[in-house]
């Protein structure tokens, strides 16, 4: 009898263990494509309105990641922008926006004003992925009338791999994160 149960026992303990060792997440990328997160270097803002183009570059040259060259973003008060992003790697020399789009479903970018023109600027991301969720590859800034004003523009492209994106959320990995100056004329 004393056999007979600790073969169940036995059994039972590993039956349990496969189970939980079936469960474990792996470390290996998701098999949706999306991999791991993206090496940048360059960010270029590039904006179009009230007759002006607007062009303002964050440049990581050597991409050590410890800081940023950045232009400032300046704007005219009380025009609206349509506005895009581009991204690259210039080290490895690859367009990272291009791989940004291929993998939309699992990228999002978050734009965030700051300082003093917290409310004179509003960023309204106007590209979806297939999910019908935003994307931030495009957008429309807003400025609103007034007179000059300092301030900041956070981009922040969220990577997401391991947990879905929801289209509100920022993710737990981040493949960028800049700060450029603004200033409203």
């Amino acid at each position: 009898m004393k056999t007979m149960f600790y073969k169940y026992t036995i059994i039972a303990f590993t039956v349990t263990l496969a189970v939980f060792i079936g469960a474990c997440d792996s470390t290996e990328p998701d098999d949706d494509g999306a991999g791991e997160q993206e090496f940048i270097t360059r960010v270029v803002l590039t904006l179009v309105g009230g007759g002006d183009n607007v062009t303002a570059e964050a440049s990581d040259p050597d991409g050590d990641g410890a800081g940023f060259e950045i232009d400032t973003l300046r704007l005219t008060a009380g025009v609206t922008y349509v506005g895009s992003v581009e991204l690259a790697d210039d080290i490895n020399g690859e367009d990272v926006t291009e791989e940004v789009q291929a993998e939309d479903d699992a990228h999002q970018f978050f734009y965030t004003v700051g300082g003093g023109a917290a409310g004179r600027v509003t960023v309204t991301i106007t590209d979806e992925d297939e999910n019908g969720l935003p994307v931030g590859l495009d957008f429309m800034v807003e400025v609103s009338p007034g007179g000059p004003a300092d301030g900041t523009l956070r981009v922040i492209l969220s990577h997401f791999d391991d947990e879905p994106k929801n289209g509100v959320d920022q993710s737990d990995e981040t493949d960028v994160d800049v700060t450029f100056p603004v200033r409203i004329e």
